[in-house]
Formats: C-alpha cells, sequence, structure tokens
C-alpha cells in the first residue's frame, strides 16, 4: 500500500506511490472515454447516480479505476524519528457530469448542476461516517492545462485521512479571527465585500460571487454562502438549488476569458476527530465558513514565481470583477 508522508516544514502530505492503474498521458477519443453513455462500466463501480424526468442518468459517481487512496486498512500513523507517515487509506471517486463529452461546466445544464450540488451533499455526508476519514474534497480541472486527463466533465472527491495544508490554514486563521473578536472571519469578508461593491461579481440573496482581496490568479472568484454554516453537507435543499444557476452563471462569465479552470470545494474536516484533537476544534461550527473557490488558468501563463512560494497576479481583483459583472 501507498504511503502518505508530512513535510514537517510546510504541512504538506505527499502521497508516496503510484497508483495501482496508471491512465493513459493521452486523453481518450470519444469513442474510448471511460465516461459516456456508450462505455462498458465493468471496469468502474458505480456508487450512486441522479436521473432527470424522463429517465436519463444526469449524474454518474463511479469508484476511480486508479484510487490515490484505498478503501482498506487503517492509517496507522506512524513517526520517523521528525517525520510522520500513514497509510494511504481513504477514498477516490469520480463524479460524471451529463453525457455530453467535451461539454463545459458552463455549459451543463441548470439541472445538471443541482444534481451535481445533491450527490456531492450526499458523498461529503456519507464517507464523513468513516472515522478514519479527516477531510472531504470535491474538485474539478476543466482542460489540459488546468490537469484533466478526460475531456468528458467530471469531478473528484477525495475522502483522505489528513485535512490538506491549505485548508488547515484557513482553520487556524478563522479560529485565530474567532478567539480575539467572536465572529466569523468568512462573515467579516461578506459583509465588507457587499459594503464596497468593488470586488462582487454576482450576489444572490443566498451567495456572494466575487473575485477575493488579495487573488492568486487572473480573475479567481470565490463563492460564499451568506447564511453562516461551516458544513456543505448540511446546506438545505432549497438554498443548494438556488446555487446551481449561480454557479452556472460564474463558469459561463470565466468561461469567456478561458475555458481552462479549477474549482474546489472547501468544508470543514469531519467531526468525529479522536480525543485528542476534540478541544482544538472545539469551536469550528462557529468560526469556519464552507465556500467554493475557483481559478481560471489563462492561455499566456503569467510570470511565476518559482515553487508557487509566492503568487503573482498581474490583474487587481476589482478589474477582474469589474469585466466579470459585464460579461
Amino acid at each position: 500500500m501507498a504511503r502518505v508522508r508530512m513535510d514537517p516544514t510546510s504541512w504538506l502530505w505527499i502521497i508516496a506511490g503510484e497508483p495501482p492503474v496508471r491512465p493513459s498521458a493521452a486523453p481518450p477519443r470519444v469513442a474510448d472515454c471511460p465516461f459516456c453513455p456508450a462505455a462498458d462500466l465493468s471496469f468502474e463501480t458505480l456508487i450512486t447516480e441522479k436521473r432527470d424526468f424522463a429517465g436519463a442518468w444526469t449524474i454518474r459517481v463511479l469508484v476511480d479505476r486508479a484510487p490515490v487512496l484505498q478503501t482498506d486498512g487503517n492509517p496507522e500513523r506512524l513517526a520517523d524519528g521528525v517525520y510522520d507517515h500513514m497509510n494511504a487509506v481513504g477514498a477516490h471517486e469520480i463524479v460524471v457530469e451529463g453525457q455530453v463529452h467535451r461539454a463545459t461546466l458552463g455549459s451543463l445544464p441548470e439541472e445538471v448542476l443541482r444534481h451535481l450540488l445533491e450527490v456531492c451533499r450526499e458523498r461529503i455526508s456519507e464517507l464523513k461516517r468513516d472515522p478514519r476519514i479527516r477531510y472531504v474534497e470535491v474538485f474539478q480541472n476543466q482542460g489540459r492545462q488546468a490537469g484533466a486527463l478526460i475531456n468528458h466533465p467530471h469531478a473528484q472527491i477525495i475522502a483522505a485521512p489528513m485535512v490538506p495544508a491549505r485548508v488547515e490554514r484557513e482553520l487556524r486563521a478563522t479560529r485565530a479571527h474567532f478567539q480575539v473578536k467572536e465572529r466569523c472571519l468568512y462573515c467579516d469578508l461578506l459583509r465588507q465585500e457587499i459594503a464596497e461593491q468593488q470586488r462582487v461579481v454576482e450576489l444572490t440573496d443566498d451567495y456572494l460571487a466575487f473575485c477575493p482581496f488579495a487573488s492568486r490568479f487572473p480573475y479567481e472568484v470565490w463563492i460564499l454562502p451568506r447564511r453562516h454554516l461551516s458544513a456543505f453537507e448540511e446546506v438545505d435543499s432549497n438554498r443548494l438549488s438556488a446555487l446551481a444557476p449561480l454557479l452556472q452563471s460564474v463558469f459561463r462569465r470565466l468561461e469567456t476569458v478561458t475555458p481552462t479552470l479549477s474549482f474546489v470545494l472547501h468544508t470543514e474536516p469531519n467531526r468525529r476527530l479522536p480525543p485528542v484533537l476534540r478541544q482544538e476544534w472545539e469551536t469550528l461550527s462557529d468560526d469556519y465558513h464552507w465556500h467554493i473557490e475557483i481559478t481560471p488558468i489563462l492561455r499566456q501563463r503569467l510570470k511565476a514565481l518559482p515553487q508557487q512560494e509566492f503568487y503573482l497576479n498581474q490583474v487587481l481583483p476589482e478589474e477582474a470583477a469589474r469585466q466579470l459583472r459585464n460579461l
């Protein structure tokens, strides 16, 4: 079994070892696409699916054929001097979005996006029932430059025995803010962005889409729920349905800038924590705020600083938001 190693200088977790099946470097032809309706699912395990009123499937969740994490075994976190490592235990699932090959997120019907959100809510909730799982992440890469190996639209769900370093930093920043001000940091961001209106892309009764003040990438957009909630899987059905048209609109705006992008859903870690961690995160439901981060990738990559130790964004978020509002 592959091992997961932690870099103690950055808190980054590195999966050491290859998956059991290595995907081809070239994208499959339409006839060979494993996600199209005509594909033979004998190599895949269908976990669940959503169907439209006519009975056709709109969303399918499959077990990844080359999972980076394995469902069997226990993490067995061990120390090797200053280093920590554990078994690569967890789950790796694929969410196939619609039956149209080469569709983009912006071209997906609103119903498909709503079903995508519903199935993500269901899978996160189900996967967090496993006490071995510390965090469940949903992300999607669109386009080869973003890292997508198959052109059929699909998201990925990773259920891992550790919390990603970026989410860990968010958790510590929001907890520190709450300890000083007794308010959620993201709720404060919401109030200021709505009041200033400089970086707002779209505002609805339930959500704010905006270019963050310190955007890492040109035209980066975050979507925050206006109602405080730390866990995405606890969003009620009405508010979940209200998110689908906003997502569709934001994706369409961004695809006029570039067809290549990534998005990631940030939600709270699994509350089934070991006793040693429960006290550390006792204010989690008060200080954290789930959200979606969307990062477009421009065709002409702007000057990058080595190893992304710093980010260089040559498009001010205020200007990016103005352009996206006008699209």
